[in-house]
């Protein structure tokens, strides 16, 4: 278990983890989500921190820095090359062939740009407990929704580590990682999981199926652009209760 932890942060973060050349695939998916909470959480406490002594503004700026450089931009990349494929392209072969380019094209540039505006003013409207709430949310539960995307076949002729990780991840393991998730964000937001739960998987549904519309099934770049939509919705979430006081009385 130790191994396939240590797999997971090599994984999705440029955190430098020795781990044992054995890799189990499926098995390290299934902490994806504990990923996501360490990053959310050192993410929030960076907001705290630099919130007590500069406006939220450019607060919220280094955060989004400091949580990129952690991950590499790795899903952001993801996001570029599914806009570049999915809007760039006139059919399926087309969209495959332009999603196994890594260069970006204007699409994906615009996705990433587009995506850090909305992260960016989102996030400089929270008051710091509620933005630490908000980042540990988005990067843990974000990071199970492409678990959940792995359940779909992937993209016909399509070979690449995403596609491996679609025919290798089984109901068990992502049984296992929608546990892992629950437990770990019921302490922070109670009876919310529910609600961003709901929200996040009629959005990410909507999105797959657009995906099997335009290529008929999964790609790696795929699983990062849902880990990303994923966030900019649960922060949005979090944005609208707070503005308009719909937070529980234990959450205030």
């Amino acid at each position: 278990m130790i191994n396939d932890i240590k797999v997971a942060f090599a994984f999705l973060t440029r955190i430098p983890i020795k781990h044992k050349e054995e890799i189990s695939i499926q098995r390290s998916a299934v902490w994806f989500p504990l990923v996501g909470f360490v990053i959310g959480i050192s993410s929030g406490l960076i907001f705290i921190g630099l919130n007590e002594l500069i406006p939220a503004a450019p607060a919220a700026a280094v955060t989004l820095i400091f949580w990129i450089l952690v991950t590499g931009g790795f899903h952001q990349d993801g996001l570029a090359d599914t806009f570049d494929g999915l809007v760039g392209g006139w059919n399926p072969e087309d969209r495959l062939r332009i999603l196994k380019d890594s260069r970006h094209g204007t699409y994906g540039v615009l996705s990433i740009v587009l995506q850090l505006i909305i992260q960016f003013a989102l996030l400089s409207t929270l008051k710091s407990q509620i933005a630490l709430l908000a980042l540990v949310t988005a990067h843990t539960l974000g990071r199970l929704v492409p678990i959940y995307f792995m359940l779909t076949p992937a993209a016909p002729s399509h070979e690449g580590m995403g596609a491996t990780y679609v025919r290798t991840v089984k109901k068990i393991h992502v049984l296992f990682a929608t546990l892992l998730t629950f437990s770990i964000l019921a302490p922070f937001i109670g009876l919310h999981l529910l609600v961003i739960g709901a929200i996040v998987g009629i959005v990410s549904l909507f999105f797959l199926l657009y995906v099997r519309k335009k290529i008929g099934g999964v790609v790696g770049d795929v699983l990062g652009a849902s880990e990303q939509i994923a966030e900019s919705f649960i922060l949005l979430y979090f944005v609208i209760i707070s503005t308009n006081n719909l937070w529980l009385t234990w959450l205030i």
